[in-house]
C-alpha cells in the first residue's frame, strides 16, 4: 500500500467522522427538538412514542414541543403515546401538564370503565405534577371496577405527593378484596415509597395473605435497606450532594415529611436547578418538612419569582407550611 494510498484513506476515515459527528451533533439535545417535533405527527404510534420520550430527555430546552406533546397527550388514540407525551410535559413545562391533568380529571366520573381507567392512568403518567388529582384518586379506590382501583393505586403512586394523602390511601388498598389491586399496593411499598412505622403493621397482615406474590412483595417492603437504616434520609442526601437531584429523589424525600430536616441544607440549592419540576419537588420537600425547614424560607422567598408558576404555587404553599408570616406574595411571572 502507498504512502498516497494511506492518506487518500485517512482522508476519507476522517471525512466520514465528521459526517457522523455532524448527524449526531444535529440528533442531540436542542437541535433534535424541531425533528422530535414533526415526528410527533408521525402514523407509527411507536415513532410518536419515541418522539416523547426523546424530548423529555431533552427537558425544557424542548418547550417548543409542547404543543405537539399536549396534542398528543390529550388526543392521541394510542392510549400509550398518549401518557408517554404527558410524561414529558412534567420534564418540558408543568404548566402544561396541569393543563393535561385539568382536562383529564372529568373522565374519572365517566361511565365508561375504560374511560376511567385511561384517566387514572394518564394522572399516573404526570407523576408528582398531578398533586391536585389525588383527592379525585383516592375517591377511585371505591370504584367498582377493580381494573380502575388497580391503575388509580399506581397513579397515587407515582404522583407520591403530599404523603398525608397518598400513604393512607394505599394502605386502604393493602386490604381491597381483588388481589390485582393489593399487588399493585404492596409494590408501591416495595418499591417506592418508603414504608413508615406507622404501615408496618399492615404490610406485616400481608405475609400470610393468599396471594403468595403479594406476601412476598411484602416481605420486600419490610426489608427493605432503607427501612432499616437509623437515618432513613442519609441516602437521599448522598445523591443531591453528589449532583444526582433527580425527580425520583426529591419525590422519595417529599415522603419522608419532618423526619427529613436534615436534609434541608441539601435541598435548598435545588430550589434553583434548571428543571423546573426538580424545582418544584424541592419547594414539595421543604413544604413537607414544615417548620423544621425554617432555614430554607430566604431560599424559597427569592423562589417566589421563579419563571414557573408552579413552582411558585409550590413555593408560597411551603413557606405557609413552614409557618413564616413575612414572606411577600407571589407575582406574575418576570416577563
Amino acid at each position: 500500500m502507498t504512502q498516497k494510498y494511506i492518506w487518500l484513506n485517512l482522508g476519507g476515515l476522517i471525512a466520514l467522522l465528521g459526517l457522523l459527528g455532524l448527524f449526531y451533533w444535529q440528533s442531540t439535545g436542542a437541535r433534535a427538538v424541531p425533528a422530535m417535533t414533526d415526528a410527533l405527527k408521525d402514523p407509527d404510534s411507536k415513532v410518536r412514542v419515541a418522539a416523547a420520550q426523546m424530548l423529555a430527555e431533552i427537558g425544557p430546552a424542548a418547550k417548543p414541543a409542547v404543543p405537539g406533546l399536549l396534542n398528543q397527550a390529550l388526543h392521541d388514540p394510542n392510549q400509550y403515546a398518549g401518557t408517554t407525551a404527558a410524561g414529558a410535559l412534567q420534564k418540558i413545562d408543568l404548566a402544561a401538564a396541569r393543563q393535561v391533568m385539568a382536562a383529564s380529571l372529568p373522565a374519572l366520573h365517566d361511565a365508561d370503565v375504560q374511560a376511567r381507567r385511561n384517566a387514572c392512568a394518564m394522572m399516573g403518567s404526570l407523576g408528582p405534577v398531578a398533586k391536585p388529582a389525588v383527592p379525585a384518586l383516592v375517591a377511585a379506590l371505591d370504584d367498582t371496577s377493580e381494573t380502575v382501583r388497580m391503575v388509580a393505586v399506581g397513579a397515587l403512586g407515582e404522583i407520591g405527593i403530599p404523603a398525608t394523602l397518598v400513604i393512607p390511601a394505599l394502605v386502604k388498598a393493602l386490604r381491597d378484596p381483588a388481589q390485582t389491586v393489593r399487588h399493585r399496593a404492596v409494590s408501591q411499598f416495595a418499591f417506592s415509597i418508603p414504608p413508615s412505622d406507622a404501615v408496618v403493621p399492615h404490610l406485616k397482615q400481608l405475609l400470610e395473605d393468599k396471594d403468595r406474590s403479594v406476601a412476598s412483595l411484602a416481605k420486600s417492603a419490610l426489608n427493605s435497606p432503607h427501612r432499616q437504616a437509623k437515618d432513613r434520609t442519609a441516602a437521599y442526601v448522598t445523591m443531591l450532594q453528589m449532583g444526582n437531584a433527580n425527580d425520583y429523589t426529591l419525590r422519595q424525600l417529599a415522603q419522608f415529611g419532618p423526619e427529613a430536616a436534615g436534609t434541608v441544607p441539601a435541598v435548598i440549592p435545588v430550589l434553583k436547578h434548571e428543571r423546573p419540576l426538580n424545582r418544584y419537588l424541592a419547594a414539595e420537600v421543604l413544604g413537607a418538612i414544615g417548620p423544621g425547614a425554617r432555614e430554607a424560607v430566604p431560599a424559597l422567598t427569592a423562589a417566589l419569582q421563579d419563571e414557573d408558576a408552579i413552582v411558585r404555587e409550590s413555593t408560597a404553599e411551603a413557606l405557609r407550611a413552614i409557618g413564616t408570616t413575612d414572606a411577600p406574595p407571589v407575582t406574575a411571572a418576570p416577563k
